[in-house]
């Protein structure tokens, strides 16, 4: 088990939520896991924390002792693309070192845990995207998608896209980001997507009260219950 790229069907969908849930998971198995966010946007590296990084909140949620400038090679202010954000910063992106530091992490760890920048045809340079770079570091993806209305075209598409690279796909989590009751059309989609797509849904990661490194611990027994044996 080397680990997976987790990729998302939009921004703010969940994606660093849903790779701290599946961390906790593994190193509840006794997995020696280890984080990756390879690209950081609309964070000040000069003042972040957990609470506003999503670098730093994966450090803490899987106690990662590896460097930062290892888990998150770019860190960038301004929150837009990997491409913009980096030309506003003056700065440019070199693929080639965030897969020298994916390869340094994976020698030390049984397992790696990839989250992605926003959705697969995100830019990072002009002519390479996150897809791209999923493809270079060749974990297989899991796609996050919302539990609402839309998400049966933003995961197809997702899928198509991830297709036409030649990257594989382990399965779909559908993230519940919010604590209202779901009505019996949301219920449906991933029913809906596994028919469709022929992609299995690994299961919906349960709502959080409480999103830090400790409240994921404290909803274990619920993660477990809601990925059950698919994961593994």
């Amino acid at each position: 088990m080397d680990g997976f790229f987790i990729t998302g069907t939009d921004t703010g969908i969940g994606k660093t939520v849903v790779t701290a849930c599946l961390t906790t998971l593994f190193k509840s198995q006794d997995i020696d896991v280890g984080v990756m966010k390879p690209i950081e946007t609309g964070v000040d590296p000069a003042c972040s924390s957990s609470a506003n990084s999503d670098a730093k909140f994966l450090m803490e949620s899987s106690g990662s002792t590896d460097a930062e400038e290892e888990v998150c090679p770019y860190r960038l202010k301004t929150p837009a693309s990997p491409y913009q954000a980096a030309q506003i910063a003056g700065v440019q992106i070199q693929p080639s070192t965030i897969v020298e530091k994916f390869k340094v992490l994976r020698s030390r760890h049984r397992m790696m845990m990839i989250e992605g920048i926003g959705g697969l045809l995100v830019p990072i340079t002009y002519r390479y995207s996150v897809a791209d770079l999923a493809l270079e570091i060749g974990l297989p993806l899991i796609i996050v998608s919302r539990l609402r209305i839309g998400t049966l075209n933003h995961t197809l598409l997702t899928i198509n896209a991830a297709q036409q690279y030649g990257l594989k796909i382990k399965g779909i989590i559908l993230n519940q980001h919010e604590a209202d009751v779901l009505s019996d059309v949301e219920i449906k989609q991933g029913e809906l997507l596994e028919e469709f797509s022929g992609i299995p849904i690994l299961g919906i990661c349960p709502y959080l009260d409480n999103v830090s490194s400790e409240g994921i611990k404290e909803s274990l027994p619920n993660i477990q219950q809601a990925f059950k044996n698919k994961i593994f």
